[in-house]
């Protein structure tokens, strides 16, 4: 019985702290809201492709630039609906 006893306590204790991990990374998901939408309306906009084309010609150089690739945005969106469905199945 205070095997029993104990083994749930941890179980409650590890739950609880997930809880406090999770609710503090929706916390900075939703602190960075801004940055998400200023982001999502300049990829893909005219302002992406002109900063894209001059950084493919080499007219800009020396700066980290994976916000131009082809992928990276798109796949952080894709992540963002990824986690939302596991957030749905819980």
């Amino acid at each position: 019985m205070i095997d029993r006893i104990n083994k749930n306590e941890e179980r409650l204790d590890k739950i609880l702290a997930n809880i406090k991990e999770l609710n503090t990374a929706i916390d900075h998901f939703k602190e960075n809201k801004k940055d998400l939408i200023q982001l999502k309306r300049y990829y893909g906009s005219k302002a992406w492709f002109k900063d894209k084309e001059l950084y493919e010609k080499g007219r800009i150089k020396h700066i980290k630039a994976g916000v131009l690739s082809e992928d990276a945005v798109w796949d952080m969106l894709d992540e963002i609906d990824a986690m939302k469905a596991k957030i749905k199945k819980i």
